[in-house]
């Protein structure tokens, strides 16, 4: 199977050769974009610090083989451990370190570029799915979310695969090759261990398509018997869990979830109107990376005097984004709906079914928490929805218009361009000044020469603590200590230096013992101690400040 389709694809690119070339150069160009500076800008969050611990302690056999993943959240509940899995096995082969255990990202965010152009070709000529496959490779977001290592940045991947396969299973029916069963099966498996919302999502679409096929033809109960049984395998280490621990895992589950309810004052039609507008901006930001990555901004909050200690610039991307947000989400969803019922093609009307009924159930899986996922992230399941729209825009515009529409979409195109290498050459200047660093992000790079100035400080108090032992204490704001202490420690570890936090007994401590406060640049600037301490010194790291304290 796979092989007459690699021919196919072939032949037909030996028929293209310009084809061919622009395939590649962007091909190339994406993966410029998402391994360039990869470990000096990598971003390198407690999370990641923990996640690199834990894999060092598996290499090492200090700790076996995880059963079970990453938290969701802040929730006792646990995902899979496949993504774990792929760590582990990338720091085997590299060795361990912070950019090691993210090119399994990096890896799958690459390979989502060409498997985006096939999957867009089930419905688009090739001009279409190579200019999308285009934007998508220099979409701002989406690099950013390929260059470090997080338990949701391989979604995309799995999603696109386990939806080119459903669709390929929805048209063979029972006649499909055995390769895409495996495919399948391998995607829905890995899938639901990156997310809860796939966790709910993939099965509940799988299940959709069993009983519609089961129902016309009953010869694919063996194919659907074969996608699950290799979905457990993959799952195979948290049922291992759940049958020591009597499904503790499963309970935290559906007590979370189900105790999940609106936030005070938000009921189904605010968390419905919550959802549609946060869905509408993050397709904006998928496609022109404005109005920042994260949070969602609701008109309630869309006013200048919020925007006072910001400029006015801030207010009309924001503004932007929800309206063109809202408009192009709304064109996207009338055209899929049109183009459905218009299409007499089985195979392309099964596609676009089944992305129809993709769309609608993820909105509603994520409708009951709404108002407590009020990020863009949240929406990585549908990050290929706005590219898929902006396609349909291209077709209806070009088939109805026919060379008038060049007039009108042209421009679109072109500022969704200059948008993203706007955003990126922003974010650019800003990692070569080594500005990056805030209380909520962390860059590696800006990290380790936090870390250099920490070691290099005289510090003759280490035997007090512990013979043998180079110990450092960190202190300073919560929010610093919360998110710089694990990466930090993490970094002072290689030097074999020991990283301690917010020491209490501090009267107890020896006279010549060294305190770290880190902050934000400049508020302490003014101050000759901190919290009884003397400042002996401090150094400036883009936008955190470093003070040396002594009692």
């Amino acid at each position: 199977m796979f092989k007459s389709v690699l021919e196919n694809i072939v032949t037909k690119l030996k028929n293209n050769r310009r084809l061919v070339l622009l395939f590649c150069g962007i091909f190339l160009v994406g993966i410029f974009l998402r391994t360039y500076h990869f470990r000096q800008w990598l971003y390198f969050y407690p999370d990641q610090a923990r996640d690199l611990m834990l894999t060092q302690d598996v290499l090492a056999g200090k700790a076996a083989w995880p059963l079970l993943g990453p938290i969701a959240a802040s929730t006792p509940f646990k995902l899979g451990p496949i993504y774990y899995y792929f760590q582990i096995i990338s720091a085997k082969i590299f060795g361990a370190a912070p950019q090691t255990v993210a090119y399994p990202d990096v890896l799958f965010g690459i390979l989502t570029l060409p498997l985006l152009y096939f999957f867009l070709k089930r419905y688009f000529d090739s001009k279409i799915a190579l200019l999308m496959m285009g934007l998508y490779s220099i979409s701002f977001y989406v690099i950013r979310y390929s260059r470090f290592a997080w338990n949701s940045n391989p979604i995309p991947f799995f999603v696109l695969l386990f939806l080119l396969g459903l669709t390929e299973f929805l048209t063979a029916k029972e006649k499909t090759a055995w390769g895409w069963i495996v495919v399948i099966g391998i995607a829905l498996g890995v899938g639901v261990q990156l997310h809860t919302v796939l966790l709910v999502l993939l099965p509940m679409l799988m299940l959709l398509t069993f009983g519609f096929l089961v129902k016309k033809n009953q010869h694919v109960l063996l194919k659907f018997f074969a996608i699950f049984l290799i979905a457990f395998a993959l799952n195979a280490p948290q049922l291992i869990s759940e049958s020591r621990t009597h499904f503790q895992n499963s309970r935290y589950f559906f007590q979370v979830f189900s105790g999940r309810s609106p936030q005070q004052g938000s009921g189904l039609l605010e968390n419905f109107a919550l959802n549609v507008i946060c869905q509408s901006q993050a397709n904006a930001v998928f496609l022109s990376s404005l109005n920042g990555v994260d949070s969602c901004t609701v008109f309630s909050e869309l006013r200048p005097s919020t925007y006072s200690e910001g400029t006015i610039t801030d207010y009309v991307i924001s503004m932007f984004s929800i309206v063109f947000g809202f408009c192009f989400s709304a064109a996207g969803y009338v055209l899929l709906v049109y183009y459905f019922k218009k299409e007499k093609n089985e195979r392309k009307k099964i596609f676009l079914g089944t992305l129809l009924i993709y769309s609608v159930l993820t909105f509603l899986v994520i409708l009951p928490v709404a108002s407590h996922n009020s990020q863009v992230r949240y929406w990585q399941p549908t990050l290929f929805l706005p590219f898929l729209f902006l396609g349909l825009l291209l077709h209806f515009c070009s088939k109805r218009f026919s060379k008038k529409c060049n007039w009108f979409l042209a421009p679109v195109v072109v500022f969704l361009v200059v948008a993203n290498f706007w955003t990126i050459a922003l974010q650019v200047k800003k990692y070569e000044a080594q500005l990056q660093n805030t209380p909520q992000y962390v860059v590696l790079g800006e990290l380790e020469n936090m870390r250099d100035y920490i070691a290099a400080q005289e510090h003759g108090a280490k035997v007090a603590f512990l013979v043998g032992e180079d110990k450092r204490m960190l202190n300073g704001p919560d929010k610093y200590v919360q998110n710089y202490y694990k990466p930090l420690a993490y970094v002072l570890w290689q030097r074999n230096i020991n990283l301690l936090k917010n020491q209490k007994d501090l009267d107890n401590l020896p006279a010549d013992a060294i305190f770290f406060h880190v902050g934000q640049k400049g508020e302490d600037q003014q101050l000759t101690d901190i919290n009884g301490f003397t400042i002996s010194q401090g150094k400036s790291f883009g936008n955190i400040d470093v003070y040396s304290l002594k009692k």
